[in-house]
């Protein structure tokens, strides 16, 4: 399982410059859209609960030299607090489907020792830590362009051949992701993720509705949620691979749906496409 990098690193545009469809759609709701690589909603806080439930999607590995992740999940925390910090710790859970040929992990290594250095500096100076991470991304697109250009020539032959691999996880960014590995998600599979902090510790829960099984992890912390997100992350500055749409349900933050906030607007700028969610409809929008 990869390090998840997962702290928002974000650029706030015109959403009326966007030329695709989905774009089109937010540029018409007069929103402000924050580009990185991330693709859903943010409810800045304080909040204490946030819920929804998925179909974890199919996966379509189309760029082999380049390692492809399509991760729908649930936090609090990450993104920037109405007092203008990045609220920390980014406790999440959700599920990662990844694409990774052995070209691709080559290529991406050293942007994602870079990457891991950013998290190492986000509670010292979240600006640089994001800047730091930029940079990682950008050596992890320059390498991956080259492995997935020496794949399409057919010179790296089986080294091009991708693994699609899905695992059940959580997170306390900036430390490192951990995978449940006592459990299995299939495509297809209904998933269901609720992180909460109760004043003096996080307790995220993800749940197989389909497989039935559930796992809770507790993470003491007394630092407050300041933000809540229902996203779709991608590697930043990478290709995303094709997907089924995704369409977040039940969506529940401190038990109102995601309609009654002022939720901000998230999207991906991927290499291959541009990912921006499509309008809330009371509890639940849809990626894809």
């Amino acid at each position: 399982m990869w390090s998840r990098c997962s702290l928002a690193v974000t650029l706030a545009i015109s959403a009326v410059a966007m030329a695709s469809n989905a774009a089109e759609a937010v540029a018409e709701s007069n929103v402000r859209l924050f580009l990185g690589n991330w693709a859903g909603y943010v409810v800045r806080g304080p909040v204490h609960e946030v819920s929804a439930t998925w179909v974890q999607p199919q996966i379509d590995c189309r760029n082999p030299g380049v390692l492809q992740r399509v991760v729908p999940w649930v936090g609090l925390n990450g993104a920037t607090a109405l007092d203008g910090h990045v609220a920390l710790p980014l406790m999440q859970t959700g599920v990662e489907s990844l694409c990774a040929s052995d070209a691709a992990v080559y290529a991406a290594m050293p942007g994602l020792q870079v990457e891991s250095v950013a998290a190492g500096l986000s509670y010292v100076d979240a600006h640089l830590a994001g800047t730091v991470m930029n940079v990682g991304a950008k050596v992890s697109d320059v390498l991956g362009a080259a492995a997935d250009g020496l794949c399409a020539l057919g010179l790296l032959h089986e080294s091009c051949v991708p693994d699609k691999t899905l695992d059940a996880w959580w997170e306390g960014y900036p430390d490192p992701p951990y995978a449940y590995q006592d459990v299995q998600v299939r495509p297809g599979d209904t998933m269901h993720s609720t992180v909460r902090w109760d004043g003096g510790r996080y307790v995220m829960t993800l749940d197989n509705r389909t497989l039935g099984w559930s796992r809770t992890t507790v993470a003491p912390s007394n630092a407050p949620a300041d933000t809540a997100e229902i996203v779709v992350e991608g590697h930043l500055d990478a290709a995303l691979p094709g997907f089924d749409p995704i369409t977040f349900t039940d969506i529940s933050i401190d038990g109102r749906p995601l309609s009654d906030y002022d939720a901000q607007t998230y999207g991906i700028a991927a290499t291959d496409r541009l990912l921006v969610p499509g309008p809330v409809q009371g509890s639940s929008f849809t990626i894809g």
